[in-house]
Formats: C-alpha cells, sequence, structure tokens
C-alpha cells in the first residue's frame, strides 16, 4: 500500500502546485486582460475631487488627517506631494516616487507584478491657487493576502488534506488487491477454500471483476485438485484388494514350484512389494492432503527424533556412518512425530543411498532466527541446479537415483515429496541446494512450539 499511496500523493501535490501557480499567474495579469483595470481606475475621480475639496477648506492639517484614515484602507493608499516635492507621508514607497516624480503625463500606470498594480496621479490645489500632487496606489492583492504567509499555510494544509485523502483513497484501491494476495499466498500455502472477501465481489469496476473471476479460478482448481486426490485414493485403494490376491496366489504358486522357477516368483514377490510400498506413500500424500485436524498435535523434541532416525539409520546401514550434530536446549516444536519422524526418515534414506561409499551422512539441528533449522547432507553427486525443486515432486527421480535401483530402494519418487508434505504440513519449509564441496543438502525450517 506505501507505493500505490506516495504515487497517489505525489500525483496530488503535483496537480495542486500546477494549479497553484496557473491560478497565480492568471490572477496576476487578469485584470490587465480584463477592465478590472478600468474599473479601478474609474473611482480616482472621487479620490481626486475629495483630496481637493478637504485641501481647500482644511489646508494642509486636515488632508494629512484625511491621509492617515486612507492608510488604513486595506488595498489603496494616497499620498500628497507639494510644490516642492515633499511628501505630506514618511517614506513613500519608491515606486510611488518613481510614479510621482517621472515625466510622463498623468497617465495611470499598471504593473500586474508589481507590489503597487495600478498607479493613479493628478494635480489638486488649495484655496490660494498652490498646486500639490495626489498620487492614489491600488496595492496588487497578493500583496493584500501576503502572500508568503498565504502560500505557507495553503501548503500545510494541502499537504494535511493529501495526506488523508490519499490514505483513504489508496487504501480503498489497494483493500481488494492486498485481500487477494493474502487469499493467494493462503492458497499457494494449500488451503484452496481461501477465496475473496464479499466486498470486494459486490465492488462494480475492475478491481471486483478481478475478484471475481479470481473466486472462479480458485473454485475450478479446487475442484480439479479434490477429483484428482480422490482419484490417487480410491485408485490405491483399489489396486490393494488384486495385489492381496496376487500375493496369495504367489504362496500358492510356491508350493506347487520347481527350484527352476523360484527365481521369477522371487521377482514377482519383490515387484508385489514395491508396489504395496507406492501404495502406502500414496495414501499417507493423500491423507496429508486432506488433514486439517491437529488436535492430536503436541510438543515434539527434534533432537530426539532425529536421534532414533541416526540409530536406526546406522542400523540399517551398518557399513555407512552417520553424523548427528544437535544445539543443546533445542526447542520443541507442535506437531505429529510419526510423520517428522517419517519425513526425517525418508530424506536421510534417501542421502544414505546417493552418498559416496566411504563418506557419511552428516545431520544437523540449531535455531536460527527464533526457528528450528534441520539440514541433511549427503557427499554424493548431487543433483542438477535446474532439477532441484523437481524433486519435491511426486515420481520425480534423480538421474543417479535410476541407476541405483539395485540396492534395496524403492525408487519411486516419493520419499522427497511426502518429506515435502510433512513439512508444508507443519507450517515449515523444505529447500533443495547442492553443497559446494559437493553433495545435496535438504534443509527443513520449522516455527518452535507455539
Amino acid at each position: 500500500m506505501r507505493g500505490v499511496f506516495l504515487k497517489i500523493y505525489m500525483a496530488f501535490m503535483v496537480t495542486a502546485l500546477v494549479t497553484t501557480s496557473v491560478t497565480l499567474i492568471m490572477a496576476a495579469y487578469y485584470r490587465q486582460w480584463s477592465n478590472d483595470s478600468v474599473n479601478l481606475i474609474a473611482p480616482t475621480g472621487g479620490y481626486i475631487s475629495a483630496a481637493e475639496l478637504i485641501l481647500q477648506r482644511g489646508g494642509e492639517p486636515l488632508l494629512l488627517e484625511w491621509l492617515l484614515r486612507f492608510e488604513r484602507h486595506p488595498s489603496v493608499n494616497a499620498y500628497v506631494f507639494d510644490d516642492s516635492g515633499l511628501s505630506l507621508l514618511p517614506d513613500p514607497p519608491e515606486a510611488v516616487l518613481e510614479y510621482a516624480f517621472s515625466a510622463e503625463s498623468y497617465e495611470a500606470q499598471v504593473s500586474p507584478l508589481g507590489r503597487s498594480e495600478i498607479l493613479v496621479k493628478a494635480p489638486i490645489e488649495n484655496s490660494d491657487g498652490r498646486v500639490y500632487l495626489l498620487v492614489v496606489e491600488f496595492i496588487h492583492p497578493l500583496v493584500v493576502f501576503n502572500l508568503p504567509a498565504y502560500l505557507g499555510w495553503g501548503l500545510l494544509a494541502s499537504v494535511l488534506l493529501f495526506a488523508i485523502w490519499s490514505l483513504l483513497l489508496s487504501g480503498y484501491l489497494t483493500r481488494p488487491v492486498r485481500y487477494m494476495q493474502k487469499t493467494v499466498q493462503a492458497f499457494a500455502s494449500g488451503d484452496w477454500t481461501a477465496r475473496m472477501d464479499p466486498r470486494s465481489l459486490r465492488r462494480r469496476d475492475e478491481l471486483g471483476e478481478l475478484s471475481r473471476e479470481f473466486d472462479h479460478m480458485a473454485g475450478y482448481i479446487e475442484r480439479l485438485i479434490h477429483d484428482q486426490r480422490q482419484l490417487v485414493s480410491d485408485v490405491s485403494h483399489e489396486l490393494r484388494s488384486p495385489l492381496a490376491r496376487s500375493t496369495v496366489a504367489l504362496e500358492l504358486a510356491r508350493l506347487d514350484a520347481v527350484p527352476e522357477q523360484e527365481e521369477h516368483l522371487d521377482r514377482i514377490e519383490l515387484e508385489t512389494q514395491r508396489l504395496n510400498e507406492m501404495i502406502e506413500d500414496l495414501l499417507n500424500m493423500a491423507r496429508l492432503d486432506t488433514q486439517q485436524d491437529h488436535s492430536h498435535w503436541s510438543p515434539v523434541d527434534c533432537a530426539e527424533v532425529l536421534s532414533q532416525v541416526a540409530e536406526d539409520a546406522r542400523f540399517e546401514h551398518p557399513g555407512s556412518l552417520v553424523n548427528l550434530t544437535v544445539a543443546h536446549e533445542l526447542p520443541p516444536v507442535t506437531g505429529d512425530r510419526k510423520l517428522l519422524q517419517s519425513a526425517f526418515e525418508n530424506i536421510t534414506r534417501n542421502a544414505l543411498l546417493h552418498t559416496v561409499e566411504g563418506t557419511s551422512v552428516d545431520i544437523s539441528a540449531r535455531m536460527k532466527n527464533g526457528l528450528i533449522r534441520i539440514v541433511i547432507r549427503d557427499h554424493g553427486p548431487g543433483v542438477a541446479e535446474e532439477k532441484l525443486e523437481d524433486l519435491l515432486r511426486p515420481f520425480v527421480r534423480a538421474e543417479s537415483a535410476r541407476e541405483r535401483l539395485g540396492k534395496g530402494h524403492r525408487g519411486f519418487g516419493l520419499g522427497l515429496a511426502i518429506a515435502h508434505r510433512v513439512v508444508s504440513h507443519h507450517r515449515g519449509r523444505i529447500s533443495l541446494r547442492n553443497h559446494r564441496e559437493g553433495g545435496l543438502m535438504v534443509s527443513i525450517v520449522l516455527p518452535v512450539r507455539e
């Protein structure tokens, strides 16, 4: 919202400054372009007659009193000079002096940009025939208004007014976008029921149309994903029955098998076992995608779980070295212990499969920025950079894994995918990258117990 607010605010300020500048320029030349100058000069005849009458009846003292009262007028001043050029009022403006003693005739002087916008002069006589010069000054309206203070207060009012208005306008414009951002984040994290708020859907502008299109897209994707997961679950369940019957038929076939057939029957048993394992993994993934109940979650000691995983890995692979480093007093996380242990086991088994013979699999756990960071690293050939993220998808395997199927590995490309689902299910993150000294590093970040 900050970016939109600043753009709207700057647009208002630039518009206000341009408008104010144009208005001031137009006001400065307005009287020159219009007949207002003539309209202002017209009343000077009355001023001249009044000044001459006062001078004739009361002399200079009464005229001076009249001039002093005249000075109180905010936009018109009057000055009188005697026949020797002395002003009856002290310190007349420079513009008035220049105009009074100029050799020009008694024509009015108009200066739209000066302090003295209009100057008019005329001779007046006293009762003795002595000639005086009367100068009437019309002060520019911007000077009367005290332009610096006027602009200062106007700028301050504009800054505050436009800040409030920009904040309201940017909030109104960005509220659907910000809500859509939250909805997209929830949707991307697996909440397929996330939708836009009703107020955004009721809008009649382009943002309302975008909100409705987004909801339509989200509903369509939710149905597709639900149907896909339901299909995987249904197919997995349906496959179990024929596989069970195949297992029974295989055992019956062994009763009548001759020694030459044992090798083929063992191969059938191995492939049947692999199919059962793959179906079990698929069902586990389906349960992770649909399970929303966290009531059974409890505090889980990751150090204890990792210790058990490392011990099991050493037992299953006695010829391999598994190093475990856990920070002291690692806080617990809230979650499902069995699921977390299964995720750590899948990643560790994958590392044991790919690490070079004679090297180790390194497991470490420590706190970083208030989160638990678990790293499992092998010393194998690593994975091509462009394929790292794909390994977290089901049925995706590295080429090196395809070459190692003969080492007892199931090889379905589901281990890392299941680990990814488990970590995401616990509001954590999992990432893969190649170590600079070789091997694949799997980093898991989990929030601590709330």
